[in-house]
């Protein structure tokens, strides 16, 4: 008897939801543990770099302020400006110390140079003056702190000058921030130049930074960012017995599952605060004069001598003091009146000429003698004088200008060192020229250089009295002829006679210009039409050049619906125009739905020509031109800068700009838009950062929604 198999059974359909739904829930559950612990790590890796971070920069903060003041004044001379505390603000502090006394090399240098002038012991160079402060992320900021300290001369002299740093954030309200150790350059020669102050960033991502100062009555602070200098302001600062300091990091990233009521600039940050007091045991210490030092100062010198005759300049001259008295150098003051010193400088001996006065001013002069030990003797006894110009430059020898080159005209020159005569007679080094400004170059089409302005090149301020030879005249319009000459100018701007006459010319570089860009043509009136375009400024290889001449082309009226490529162009020019614009008065009466276009060409005197330009449609109506008053095309945009844009010539009503910063290499940086109508608009917030080479573009639409643009290339520099 054969037995029955019992047949086999799969899973049913709803087995298998099931199966698959129990699935599931074990893989969303999985991964939402996965989830949870994958944020909880960046929590607390963001967490912890935040504190790591704000612990070293807190310990590099309160190291420098345990050494405040520590060895600020060695010999205890009771003339030197010097002072511990040089600022001390809510979120910023500028303090001074020997912080290289223990390197062996870096104590001396540029210490050692220093010394001498009015203190034979310096212990501190321009990089041992340190701040601390807040900036943006991107190094800027819209606060600059001001305060005086003995820093610009070859030696410490004991006479204060000026110091701005600038590029702060003195009120932390829109953090993250970036926290920097700022120094000064011991490079004397970098004073009031960006790369006197040195920069360096210690910590990102700060929320604030606060110092509390404590004196015997309580705490103090300085008023403003601007450091007052008065004895009284001194005093308080050099009270200093503690100062609390407190460091707010925030992480880099938000949580949104934390929200800090409290703080809502970073209210979706979490924050790590250190915060303690710092008592820097060398406040108001000061070294002991030597008991045997001298210290019985020069006598008083004869009063001066002073001649005018030079641009904003006076020869002093007086009698030395004897022999005996040690005397390396005197101190020149000058002011207004003998009570009121405007300025001064140490120099060797007599006679000195002291320039960078203002002429036709009256001053009144005195000497003071300084000897090894730094003892200043009394003031001469006063002299005054007005100053006054009495000279002409002689004219440049030696003036040449190139025929040969390409890209450039070679401008060469003799430099000049006298005036046309010997005046003043009383100086000792006539007719020697002591206030040279430099140089201005003209040119013209023919012959006959007028100095007239309109035919400037070139003047003192790029043809500086120090300006090496020969001067590029680029860019140029090539094989075209240009005459040139050249004269020499003073402070006050007397010129002299002019150079004879040079002949320049471009040779011709064989190379095709780049054609026309930004062609744009719009109605001005029934049968008007005024087309604009960028001037030429690059050939095609991207040498710069110039052109002048400019071909406009018209088509033939065709139908809008087609493209461009299908309009048909009358084979000779319209016009031939010197300028990037041209009013066509015959536009051609156009059919309905009917358009016509325009291209420019543009070409040297050579025959090299450029190719035609994209076409430009006429379409709508817009009048007046759209211009950058600021930043003009090539300019070099140094930091913060106001962006100005005008419609010029125009009656429409202007309803909206539209600017944009491109940066050649990083892509589009700030856009700033306005709805105001008028014809004129400014953007004040391009801090013209990061630095390199930008398009600006402004587009301005009109009431009837037609549009027209203007580009301009500049270079940022970025903050300093």
């Amino acid at each position: 008897m054969t037995a029955q198999r019992t047949p086999e059974r799969g899973l049913s359909l709803i087995e298998v939801l099931v199966a698959t739904a129990v699935l599931s829930l074990v893989i969303i559950i999985a991964l939402g543990l996965y989830d949870a612990s994958r944020k909880a790590f960046a929590k607390g890796e963001n967490a912890t770099e935040s504190q790591e971070s704000v612990r070293i920069a807190f310990d590099r903060v309160t190291s420098d302020l345990r050494m405040l003041g520590y060895n600020v004044n060695p010999d205890g001379h009771p003339a030197r400006p010097d002072e511990q505390l040089e600022g001390a603000l809510d979120h910023a502090v500028i303090l001074r110390a020997d912080f290289d006394r223990s390197d062996p090399a870096a104590s001396v240098t540029p210490e050692a140079t220093l010394a001498g002038g009015a203190f034979s012991t310096v212990s501190t160079g321009n990089d041992e003056i340190v701040a601390y402060v807040l900036a943006e992320p991107d190094g800027t900021g819209p606060d600059t702190i001001a305060f005086q300290a003995d820093v610009s001369g070859a030696t410490r002299d004991g006479v204060v000058e000026p110091v701005s740093i600038g590029n702060v954030v003195l009120d932390p309200t829109s953090p993250p921030y970036t926290l920097y150790r700022v120094t000064l350059n011991n490079n004397a020669a970098t004073y009031g130049s960006p790369a006197f102050v040195v920069r360096t960033p210690v910590v990102e991502n700060v929320r604030d930074l606060t110092f509390t100062y404590y004196g015997a009555t309580g705490t103090f602070k300085d008023a403003s960012a601007t450091i007052a200098e008065t004895q009284t302001a001194k005093d308080v600062r050099s009270g200093l017995i503690r100062v609390n300091v407190s460091l707010v990091g925030m992480t880099r990233q938000k949580d949104l599952s934390y929200n800090d009521a409290s703080d809502a600039a970073a209210q979706r940050y979490r924050k790590f605060e250190l915060k303690g007091d710092v008592t820097p045991r060398n406040m108001r210490f000061k070294g002991i004069q030597d008991l045997n030092a001298d210290v019985t100062p020069p006598t008083k010198p004869a009063a001066p001598v002073l001649t005018p005759g030079h641009c904003g300049g006076l020869i002093v001259a007086w009698a030395p003091n004897p022999i005996v008295e040690g005397v390396t150098q005197y101190r020149i003051n000058w002011g207004p009146t003998s009570s009121d010193v405007i300025g001064s400088r140490n120099v060797p001996g007599s006679p000195f000429y002291v320039d960078g006065l203002t002429d036709g001013a009256t001053y009144v002069v005195t000497i003071q003698a300084q000897d090894a030990e730094g003892n200043m003797s009394l003031r001469s006894d006063p002299s005054s004088v007005v100053t006054t110009n009495a000279n002409t430059p002689s004219p440049p020898t030696g003036f040449s200008t190139s025929t040969n080159q390409t890209y450039h005209v070679a401008v060469t020159w003799t430099a000049v060192t006298t005036n046309t005569t010997n005046v003043p007679p009383a100086d000792p080094q006539a007719p020697r020229i002591r206030d040279l400004a430099g140089y201005r170059l003209y040119w013209h089409f023919d012959n006959i250089v007028a100095l007239d302005p309109a035919n400037l090149v070139a003047k003192e301020d790029v043809l500086s009295a120090g300006a090496p030879s020969p001067y590029y005249d680029t860019p140029l319009v090539a094989c075209l002829d240009r005459y040139y000459v050249m004269t020499a100018v003073d402070r006050c701007g007397t010129e002299s006679a002019p150079t004879p006459v040079s002949r320049g010319r471009l040779a011709n570089a064989g190379v095709n210009p780049k054609p026309p860009e930004n062609v744009q043509a719009h109605f001005v009136g029934t049968g008007r039409a005024h087309v604009k375009w960028k001037q030429i400024t690059s050939d095609v290889n991207d040498q710069a050049i110039k052109i002048e001449r400019y071909e406009v082309y018209r088509s033939m009226p065709l139908d809008g619906g087609l493209p461009p490529s299908s309009a048909v162009w009358v084979p000779s020019a319209l016009a031939v125009v010197y300028t990037n614009a041209y009013d066509d008065n015959a536009v051609p009466a156009l059919g309905p739905g009917e358009v016509v276009y325009y291209r420019i060409q543009g070409g040297d005197y050579c025959d090299n020509d450029s190719d035609f330009s994209a076409e430009a449609r006429l379409e709508c109506a817009f009048s007046g031109d759209v211009d950058f008053v600021t930043p003009k095309d090539g300019a070099n945009v140094p930091g913060s800068n106001a962006t100005t844009v005008v419609v010029s010539g125009g009656t429409d009503t202007y309803e909206l700009v539209s600017i944009t910063y491109v940066h050649a290499t990083k892509g589009l940086k700030r856009t700033f838009t306005s709805a105001t109508q008028g014809t004129s608009w400014t953007d004040s917030g391009w801090n013209a950062s990061p630095p390199g080479p930008y398009r600006i573009t402004a587009t301005v639409r009109n009431l009837a929604g037609c549009v027209q643009f203007e580009t301009v290339d500049v270079t940022a520099k970025g903050s300093p």
